[in-house]
């Protein structure tokens, strides 16, 4: 289906999803960045997660030879850290017969298709029964374990995966917060915003296994979303799994196009 939200909206949240990939980048001194021509990246912030390293292309006509010269860039960068870097090369919408074929020589022969979402906070977004709210809470860059924590609980997956990305100065960094959700005195949600001027941007929205379908992660997201407008954002954005998506919708946001993500098997 052919997404309503004007062009120059999703232009525009396009760009505030890089700058806040970015902003974590510049966060931390052994992550690095590179800007290249026609808004195309190269980011590594040596996490384990692939669509947090690699190149990034935000316009909506990729030059396949930029991009071939940042990815052979960013092969050489992924080698510089103590363990290989897995990596991505991610353009907006499909990839060309050209970008594959350059992915293809980096072995980045697996593709994923994924949602990018925005939502207008002119207006109230749909009435909807979040469920019991928890207590919001955002947390500084001492407590930074502790949010690792809650992040691996939630996603279930090692806490090596966030260790290197959620640092304590990327947490204390100017627009980025990071949040759990407690129940008693217990995490049972955790979420990150990135404001950049009139944008926010939500991540790492997560519900401990335990505590799912309670509506804590409908309740946080709601939350942070209106923290966001609060401070003087206008549009709310982030991407989604499939799954994820009809949880999303029913909080306001909608598809504006989709991402092609070309990682390593």
């Amino acid at each position: 289906m052919k997404s309503l939200i004007p062009l120059s909206r999703t232009d525009a949240a396009v760009a505030a999803w890089g700058e806040a990939l970015r902003q974590i980048a510049a966060a931390e001194p052994r992550m690095l960045q590179y800007t290249g021509r026609h808004d195309t990246y190269m980011v590594f912030t040596g996490s384990p997660a692939d669509s947090t390293n690699g190149v990034f292309t935000f316009g909506r006509s990729p030059d396949p030879v930029e991009i071939d010269q940042l990815a052979d860039r960013a092969a050489a960068t992924a080698l510089t850290f103590t363990e290989p870097v897995p990596w991505c090369i991610q353009v907006r919408g499909r990839a060309d017969d050209r970008i594959r074929a350059v992915a293809d020589r980096h072995g980045l022969i697996q593709s994923s298709w994924e949602p990018f979402l925005i939502r207008d906070l002119h207006t109230p977004g749909p009435r909807r029964d979040t469920g019991p709210v928890p207590q919001v809470l955002a947390l500084a860059g001492a407590e930074f374990d502790g949010y690792v924590r809650a992040l691996s609980t939630g996603f279930e997956a090692p806490q090596e995966m966030f260790a290197s990305l959620f640092t304590a100065r990327v947490m204390d960094a100017p627009g980025i917060t990071a949040y759990v959700a407690e129940v008693d005195g217990q995490p049972v949600a955790t979420a990150m915003t990135i404001l950049t001027e009139d944008h926010i941007g939500v991540f790492n929205v997560s519900t401990a296994p335990d505590h799912r379908r309670r509506g804590y992660g409908a309740a946080l997201t709601e939350e942070i979303v209106s923290r966001g407008r609060a401070a003087g954002a206008e549009t709310a954005y982030l991407r989604s799994t499939d799954m994820a998506l009809p949880l999303y919708e029913s909080l306001g946001f909608k598809v504006a196009e989709h991402w092609t993500y070309l990682t390593a098997a």
